[in-house]
């Protein structure tokens, strides 16, 4: 049937071994070295995909510590500032403390020199009422004591106390011939 057909076996025969032998050949010389170079490429690409992978997991460890180095830095910087927020408030204590002394020191000063000023004046008004009342006495007795003499050193004694009172600053305790006995 096949010479029918006009196909000879011994042609097909020669054919397939021809095709067998080009495979073979092909196979050696050919796809070999492609296949080699194929799996060489292949190699190199699951090797840059590997180093690609260690290089993110690295990069991400990498992230991982700038993040916590980021968070103590923080920690630390809060610390710091709540340690100069206390520094400032015990400061701040201390000057309102100190300035409270102070303010209590110089009221007793103030206190103490009002009081001292006040004995002063009031031991100075003593001598002027008591050289006045000698004064009075004096010309009380150099004078002889009559009603109408009497009446006159009065007057006067008064008007010395009013003087040197007005002269102190200090008016005059009492009214009229009362002050003087």
């Amino acid at each position: 049937m096949l010479e029918q057909l006009g196909i000879d076996f011994k042609f097909i025969l020669v054919m397939a071994v021809g095709f067998v032998l080009l495979f073979l050949l092909l196979k050696k010389f050919a796809f070999g070295p492609i296949f080699n170079v194929l799996q060489q490429r292949q190699d190199k690409i699951r090797g840059d995909l590997d180093e690609a992978e260690s290089r993110r997991n690295e990069m991400i460890r990498l992230q991982h510590d700038y993040e916590e180095r980021l968070a103590k830095i923080e920690d630390e910087a809060r610390d710091k500032i709540q340690a100069a927020v206390k520094e400032a408030q015990a400061a701040r204590d201390e000057i309102i403390t100190k300035a409270q002394a102070d303010r209590e020191a110089i009221v007793a000063r103030s206190t103490q020199e009002i009081e001292r000023e006040r004995e002063k004046a009031m031991s100075l008004m003593r001598d002027q009422i008591a050289l006045m009342a000698t004064t009075g006495a004096e010309r009380i007795i150099k004078q002889h004591l009559n009603t109408s003499g009497h009446s006159e050193l009065i007057d006067d004694v008064i008007a010395g106390i009013s003087q040197n009172a007005s002269q102190n600053g200090a008016a005059p305790s009492g009214s009229g011939s009362g002050g003087v006995r």
